[in-house]
């Protein structure tokens, strides 16, 4: 794991937090609210007003093959920062924000849904994948105090675009071998995984239910506040600053997400680099240096993810 300095350390933003709890808490209590204006706030302390795009449609579900519009959060990150640094803006900065997102109602019916999640748990836990998993966590893990998984944006099961995406199956179940492994070893009872994704249908809602999988309600904040030291985070390729919200939520004891990076160039900034959603930043640099990480051979599920695990998880 690197620890080459980041060029952008010298900037203002630093290590200073840019998501914390009360932000994330509080635009999930605006967009339920359902008003027609919510309040944001600046990295300078004040609060803007921002339109609730999609106000009526807070409760509605989409039926199959449906489509409409709903409310989504979205992050800027330590680059937008950056930018507004440059330009002497910082203060006007705002790390969480609310959008209109076009939301597809479910494309299979539970039974279909149901058949599929389990004939592809059977697979995979019978998989040389799933052992060296499981072998993972409980190495890793063993006599810690691990009391939860959180899974983030592993996709839907209940809407498929094309055979691809049958992937999301996949990652849920091998979330699935990631607790069963850590309930084995850990200290404490393990609650049943937390998932995480604003375009989960009902139709995944339900299922991943019935596979203790409890799927985390809101527009896409609230599992990140759920994130503290006993936690096992899982994301892949997030469309989200994954890495920079959990840097500042806290130290799970275990992260699988992509590899950190090299320290990037300005020419790296400049071209597809900068165009990723969750890339390394001074933060989540620093966090790392707390971990050791380790990838698993002929990994396919999370086909590029490393596993980070804090160096004093076990404890």
């Amino acid at each position: 794991m690197s620890s080459s300095a980041d060029p952008s350390s010298t900037c203002s933003s630093n290590l200073s937090p840019l998501f914390t709890r009360e932000a994330l808490t509080d635009i999930e209590a605006f967009l339920a609210s359902d008003d027609e204006n919510i309040e944001l706030h600046t990295r300078g302390g004040r609060n803007v007003k921002s339109t609730n795009f999609c106000t009526g449609l807070r409760n509605r579900k989409l039926a199959h093959g449906e489509t409409g519009q709903r409310s989504i959060i979205l992050f800027h990150d330590e680059r937008n920062l950056q930018r507004l640094e440059a330009q002497d803006k910082a203060s006007e900065f705002i790390p969480v924000y609310n959008g209109s997102v076009l939301y597809r109602g479910p494309n299979r019916t539970e039974e279909e849904t149901r058949e599929k999640f389990a004939s592809v748990i059977r697979e995979f836990e019978a998989s040389d994948e799933a052992a060296a998993i499981a072998a993972l966590v409980k190495t890793n893990l063993k006599g810690c105090t691990v009391n939860k998984v959180i899974v983030f944006g592993l996709g839907t099961i209940g809407y498929i675009r094309h055979k691809r995406h049958d992937h999301s199956f996949y990652e849920h179940a091998a979330a699935r071998v990631v607790a069963r492994a850590a309930q084995e070893v850990s200290s404490s009872q393990v609650e049943p995984i937390l998932a995480q994704d604003p375009f989960y249908t009902t139709v995944c809602k339900k299922v991943l239910a019935e596979f203790s999988i409890e799927t985390i309600d809101g527009f896409g904040a609230k599992g990140f506040c759920l994130i503290d030291d006993n936690t096992i985070v899982i994301g892949h390729h997030p469309s989200f600053p994954l890495r920079e919200i959990i840097a500042d939520m806290g130290r799970p004891a275990l992260i699988s997400m992509r590899a950190q990076g090299p320290v990037p160039t300005p020419k790296h900034l400049a071209n597809l680099y900068n165009r990723r959603a969750d890339v390394d930043s001074v933060r989540s640099r620093k966090m790392l240096e707390e971990y050791h990480g380790g990838s698993l051979p002929k990994q396919k599920v999370f086909s590029d993810n490393i596993w980070y695990v804090r160096k004093t998880s076990a404890n």
